[in-house]
């Protein structure tokens, strides 16, 4: 008889496991279930360049010296997607004013673009002798190197995304006609200049890694070609040529990074891996699990 007590304890205590464990495990079904992953904003940014450019001499504008004014606006935020659009960025100083009109590609959910065109505004005086002509060619799409993470556990995390901005001015080939060294100062002054412009800015942005998946991250260039020329005009009648004749002193093609887009595709299958992407998964916190703590996803260049 106290044998069959003690046995019935045992079941007992065996079916009080069995409720906690069911419990446990419905509490973990629906976490799972009740885990939303919400895409991020597309978001875009223009910023101008602005070159100066007085008696031929050269350079860079402040952010504090020019107006520059955009319309429709500067930055724009997706819900969350992006739909393409055209800005129109005007540049003043001293009364010279010059527009350009630049291209907010479209962009998908997680998207961050930044639009960095360059402005040049000259003014002329009355006994200028070298007038700047530019002349804007192809826009080219460069692909940088594309960075992966794999996640092969069932917990979903977000990684912080490094990855370069560039912006401004690489010269790609000049070509100068003059051998009179004043006119190649300016020439190579305005070379100079143009070269100010190019920046690389480091960029970190979160993303999201799926449980049993691969997340691929890539950034993107939009670069124009342009050819600026260099002229001179004759002013006064100082030789045999007529006022108003001009001679090319130089030309200097440039390419311009006018757009940086940063992209990332989630929930990607992994290579030679058969477990497919699990969506959400798990959701616990930020880089779950010490072999994903730390450290982030680098975009090279």
């Amino acid at each position: 008889m106290k044998k069959m007590k003690f046995l019935s304890g045992i079941s007992a205590v065996f079916a009080l496991a069995a409720v906690a464990l069911a419990t446990t495990f419905t509490s973990c079904e629906k976490e799972e279930f009740n885990v939303k992953f919400e895409p991020v904003n597309a978001t875009a940014t223009v910023k101008a360049n602005v070159i100066w450019i007085e008696d031929g001499v050269s350079r860079v504008l402040g952010d504090n010296e020019a107006n520059v004014t955009y319309s429709p606006n500067s930055t724009f935020t997706g819900n969350p997607t992006l739909a393409a659009q055209t800005v129109t960025v005007t540049a003043t100083y001293k009364d010279i004013s010059a527009s350009m009109v630049v291209n907010v590609p479209a962009l998908q959910a997680g998207q961050n673009a930044y639009i960095t065109p360059t402005l040049v505004l000259v003014k002329q005086t009355p006994n200028s002798k070298t007038v700047i002509n530019n002349v804007q060619g192809a826009t080219t799409v460069a692909a940088a190197a594309t960075a992966v993470e794999d996640n092969y556990t069932n917990y979903y995390y977000e990684k912080v995304a490094k990855w370069t901005e560039k912006s401004g001015m690489k010269i790609v080939s000049t070509d100068i006609m003059t051998t009179d060294l004043t006119e190649q100062a300016v020439i190579y002054g305005f070379i100079g200049t143009l070269e100010e412009t190019y920046t690389e800015t480091p960029r970190e942005t979160e993303v999201y890694v799926g449980a049993q998946s691969r997340t691929e991250v890539t950034v993107t260039y939009s670069i124009v070609k342009t050819t600026y020329e260099i002229w001179k005009e004759e002013v006064a009648d100082t030789d045999t040529r007529a006022i108003g004749d001009k001679t090319l002193l130089a030309s200097i093609v440039t390419d311009d990074y006018q757009t940086s887009v940063f992209s990332a595709k989630v929930d990607q299958q992994i290579p030679g891996h058969n477990h497919a992407p699990m969506g959400h998964g798990h959701g616990h916190g930020h880089d779950h699990g010490s072999d994903n703590a730390g450290g982030g996803i680098i975009v090279a260049d």
